[in-house]
């Protein structure tokens, strides 16, 4: 361990980043901090600690060192280099490119294979299309960085600034050994998510207990792991499936969801818990077999670290076929599968049994639909979240039939929904239940005689589909008119199915309070076909009472008995 000014860490040196590492990943407030420790510098006339960084040497280049950990800050620190070099007069650029971006045709940096013509490009000012999230998050940031630049007064006085800040280098001849440095050391840059910890304690017990045997393998592993959940996070966004676009989410969920399907000790873990297991595992392996050459140890190494590949894998699969397949894209954006249900799904397309046909109560359907059923009926209607049960019966995929795995859906299904339940459930307040747009445009298709294109079902989601009150929430009606016995009697039957529809959020917006004989123009403005045909009623019969409400609760529920069946 040595403190190095930056200056001296670039000296003769060429890092590249190993392809087990996970993208570029720094947001914009680590490289606010990163500006502020420059300023504090300057503005203290003195040099300023920013970190640590952990390096391997390569046996075969003395120049050429790999970055174990670290990669975010000295990428970074190399994008702000390049943005103020382009502002220098062309004798200072020269030499300061030559110090610390390009040096005779030999980048300083060069990041992991699927980001490194990317790099070079920004850094040389090519506008190449992002392919992928860390390419992303590099040009956001460097365009931060280029306008943050743009108001610096001095460029080449903070330059210099920026070469005397301090970073502390941990140096060692092997990855293995970097690796082991590096889970001892306290960075101050973005956190480490528990995915990353677990492969540098996995590679700690083959550096130290398997004489390296599966370091290879383990960093192969996650290199194919880190790059699958950039895929999945931008396949998610891109389609909108609000789970995976949520900020909170990464890899840590996937980990999380994968060790359901791998382990019974925890049906709902953390990923701190997963973490916390495998280090108990790993050490309770070491123990055991001091005399037996770690073969546990070794074979549990290797099918954990297979199973959360192919695991990531199969994930980022299903999602994909939310790009191509209306049935995977109105399962992960209309309905918006709750999460308990992914490793469930997850599993079942490990075994290539999601679009297999199974036969159920003369109904020939695919495990997807029954995964469907499963969320429409227990977990948004009557909105519960058996966590326990739906474990093992993901445990159980690998050793039964699929028909015992069919069986087991449908036991689930009716163990937490029976048919007079999910009846009750369809006739009393539905309002809040999280799969009425699916129900609804669902509906529509029926309405519709014929099934919906991916294309229209992608147009129906860039509407943005509200729920709609019929009768407004805020009566500015005499209910008794309306054939209701009282105000209450309205307020029970207000956010029954009979009373809703879906309706796009502009025509929504648009109608508010209004009176149901002016809502049934815009109705027929709809793409929905349940809408439109509520407005052909409504003009037909020139009502729309109490009565009306009870007979189309009745339609509809009779309907969605049908269709998710038990």
């Amino acid at each position: 361990m040595s403190s190095a000014k930056i200056k001296d860490l670039f000296n003769g040196r060429f890092f590249e980043i190993p392809k087990y590492q996970r993208g570029y990943a720094w947001e914009a407030q680590n490289v606010q901090d990163l500006f502020d420790d420059i300023s504090e510098s300057i503005e203290s006339n003195s040099s300023h600690y920013v970190g640590t960084i952990v390096l391997s040497t390569d046996g075969d280049d003395d120049e050429k060192f790999y970055v174990v950990d670290g990669q975010q800050r000295i990428t970074t620190l190399t994008l702000i280099i390049s943005a103020l070099v382009k502002k220098l007069s062309k004798d200072d650029s020269i030499y300061f490119t030559r110090s610390y971006i390009e040096d005779e045709g030999r980048y300083k940096l060069s990041p992991a294979t699927r980001d490194k013509a990317y790099f070079v490009d920004l850094l040389n000012g090519i506008g190449v299309a992002p392919q992928n999230k860390s390419q992303r998050t590099l040009h956001e940031r460097f365009k931060e960085i280029e306008l943050r630049v743009e108001t610096i007064p001095d460029k080449k006085k903070f330059l210099k600034s920026l070469e005397k800040l301090e970073i502390v280098e941990f140096i060692e001849n092997s990855e293995g050994d970097a690796i082991r440095i590096f889970q001892t050391v306290n960075d101050r840059g973005k956190p480490l998510s528990n995915v990353e910890k677990a492969k540098s304690l996995l590679i700690y017990f083959s550096n130290r207990y398997l004489n390296r045997k599966l370091d290879d393998t383990i960093n192969d592993y996650f290199s194919d792991i880190f790059e699958t959940y950039d895929d999945i996070k931008i396949l998610g966004e891109s389609l909108g499936i609000r789970l995976i676009n949520n900020k909170d989410f990464n890899e840590d969920n996937l980990m999380r969801y994968h060790f359901v399907t791998y382990s019974q000790e925890n049906y709902d873990p953390s990923a701190e818990y997963v973490f916390h297991y495998l280090k108990t595992k790993l050490s309770d392996l070491r123990k055991d077999n001091i005399d037996a050459g770690y073969v546990q140890l070794e074979k549990f190494i290797n099918s954990y670290t297979s199973s959360l590949k192919i695991f990531f894998e199969s994930f980022r699969k299903i999602i994909s076929m939310a790009s191509t397949d209306k049935n995977y894209y109105n399962i992960f954006v209309v309905l918006n599968l709750s999460a308990t249900l992914y490793p469930l799904i997850t599993e079942l397309a490990t075994a290539d049994l999601l679009d297999k046909p199974v036969s159920k109560d003369g109904k020939d359907v695919t495990f997807l639909n029954l995964v469907e059923l499963i969320d429409v009926r227990v977990y948004k209607t009557r909105g519960t979240d058996p966590k326990a049960d739906i474990a093992k019966i993901v445990n159980a995929i690998r050793i039964n039939t699929p028909n015992q795995i069919a069986e087991s859906l449908m036991w689930f299904n009716q163990r937490w929904m029976t048919k007079e339940q999910f009846q009750s459930n369809l006739h009393a307040n539905i309002y809040e239940n999280r799969s009425l747009n699916h129900i609804f445009i669902t509906y529509s298709e029926e309405l519709h005689g014929t099934e919906y294109t991916l294309k229209e079902f992608k147009e129906f989601v860039s509407k943005t589909p509200n729920i709609e009150h019929i009768l407004s929430q805020t009566p500015n009606f005499d209910p008794q008119a309306l054939g209701f016995q009282n105000l209450q009697d309205f307020l029970d039957h207000e956010h029954q199915l009979g009373n809703l529809t879906v309706l796009e959020k502009s025509l929504n917006s648009a109608i508010q309070n209004k009176s149901t004989f002016d809502k049934s123009v815009t109705y027929k403005r709809s793409l929905f076909k349940m809408t439109n045909k509520l407005s052909a009623e409504i003009d037909t019969s020139k009502k729309f009472t109490k009565t009306e409400l009870i007979n189309r609760t009745k339609e509809i529920a009779d309907f969605c008995l049908k269709k998710w069946w038990c």
